[in-house]
């Protein structure tokens, strides 16, 4: 079978698997950093929300041998483990003064992410961009978010610079940042570093208490400001990923650093760090006299 042959039979085996009543659908999902692909939904009788089960594993699966049945039977057990029973209220949603106390916002790459952006608002940084989620509260949702789509903000009658707004107030009252060390780096990452003079200020983590989206950070100029004062002086930023960026003290490197320091972030992003996480190959520096954070050049 080919791939549109697979997915048919594939909706027919779980749609006789499952309740009858059962809405299933397949639509085509963009996530970023990935290009889009197929996601099943299973809705049954007096639910609302489902789980996306993402279907490009599942053909990869049936190619290496997996019958059709077997493959309905992980779908149905994945959905199973994973859905939120009963009917949850989204009313709120269409209401942006409910909406808007937890929006926040946070750092993807621009350029892997151009289709995407098309049909999201959003705001440039650097070689990056400021996206908009909200985050869930429920707790049928666990720990969950919904992208902030064009199309939400006609439904509240805003515009970016007012979502932005929100969102960058909100981010530093649901998700506090902090500032961590080397060992932080060593639990969340185990990312090897080159040597560094044993003289010179230690290596931080910028991040948040949660540890989850924490880069989005380094927009903040009053959190940059106090990074210099800790250090002592400018500081490179070295994006690891979406969830955390290590500050280097200028002063612990020598003139060679720049492309080194790159090297490094590319390492981590080929090998330490899933694409989906992937933040830039790039290096920032912060310029205390300028007050500035600036995209460095090798």
């Amino acid at each position: 079978m080919n791939y549109s042959q697979f997915l048919e039979t594939l909706t027919k085996e779980v749609r006789e698997r499952t309740d009858p009543t059962a809405s299933i659908h397949i639509s085509r999902i963009q996530k970023m950093n990935l290009p889009a692909i197929d996601g099943m939904t299973i809705l049954l009788p007096g639910e609302n929300t489902a789980p996306a089960i993402y279907l490009d594993s599942f053909y990869q699966e049936y190619l290496d041998g997996a019958s059709v049945p077997r493959l309905a039977e992980k779908i149905l057990t994945f959905h199973s483990e994973n859905r939120s029973t009963g009917h949850c209220d989204l009313s709120f949603y269409t209401d942006f003064e409910q909406a808007a106390r937890r929006i926040v916002c946070r750092l993807v790459n621009y350029e892997m992410n151009q289709l995407i952006l098309e049909h999201i608002p959003h705001c440039r940084f650097l070689d990056l961009a400021i996206v908009y989620y909200y985050e869930m509260e429920s707790s049928a949702f666990g720990h969950s978010s919904i992208l902030v789509r064009n199309s939400h903000m006609e439904i509240w009658n805003v515009d970016v610079r007012q979502l932005h707004a929100i969102a960058i107030r909100n981010t530093r009252i649901l998700l506090p940042y902090q500032v961590g060390t080397m060992d932080m780096l060593e639990e969340t990452t185990q990312v090897p570093l080159p040597p560094r003079d044993p003289d010179a200020p230690h290596l931080l983590i910028l991040s948040n208490e949660q540890l989850c989206y924490g880069a989005v950070n380094i927009i903040y100029d009053d959190i940059l400001r106090a990074l210099c004062a800790k250090v002592g002086g400018d500081f490179y930023v070295l994006p690891s990923s979406i969830h955390e960026c290590l500050i280097l003290p200028i002063c612990s490197w020598n003139d060679k650093a720049p492309q080194k320091l790159q090297d490094i972030v590319k390492e981590i992003n080929q090998k330490y760090v899933s694409i989906e996480e992937v933040l830039s190959n790039h290096i920032y520096r912060y310029n205390h006299d300028a007050e500035k954070l600036i995209q460095v050049t090798p």
